[in-house]
């Protein structure tokens, strides 16, 4: 059991530092709101919204999901999951805003990706260890749309 314990634990760990690393990558992958730095409030985005007007929504919801995780220790996988279910969440409410075609389509795969991790997560946070596996591979894959993400946005 304390051999499950310690799994569960650097588990989690790496999972928040793929996190952190990703939140990170997110913050450079552009800032610029509109002219008053503005990124919408909450209305519904035109489909002639700009690259950098779309991509100052994205990275404003993937600063927030990031500093959520500043709160979750290593030691609580249930923890991460959660604020990982509310990172695809965002990135799930933020896709009302956004009307760039360009970049609304790397919406779903960044939102699938923080919901497969919450997911395997919670499935650790449970003792099935066998998630694992899941987590480095979404994570690869979550990786990817963010470098996507930042070669479009900062293109």
């Amino acid at each position: 059991m304390k051999g499950e314990h310690h799994m569960n634990k650097n588990l989690t760990a790496i999972a928040l530092a793929g996190i952190a690393v990703l939140g990170l990558a997110g913050c450079s992958a552009g800032g610029a709101g509109g002219a008053d730095g503005s990124t919408g409030g909450g209305s519904q985005a035109s489909p002639d919204q700009s690259v950098a007007d779309a991509c100052a929504v994205v990275n404003d919801t993937i600063e927030a999901a990031a500093s959520e995780f500043q709160d979750v220790s290593a030691e609580d996988p249930a923890g991460a999951a959660e604020a990982l279910r509310a990172a695809a969440d965002a990135i799930g409410e933020a896709s009302t805003e956004v009307g760039n075609a360009d970049v609304a389509a790397l919406l779903p795969d960044l939102e699938s990706g923080f919901s497969t991790i919450a997911d395997a997560m919670s499935a650790v946070a449970e003792g099935d260890l066998a998630e694992a596996e899941e987590l480095q591979s979404v994570g690869t894959e979550l990786q990817e749309s963010f470098t996507e993400f930042q070669e479009l946005c900062l293109s």
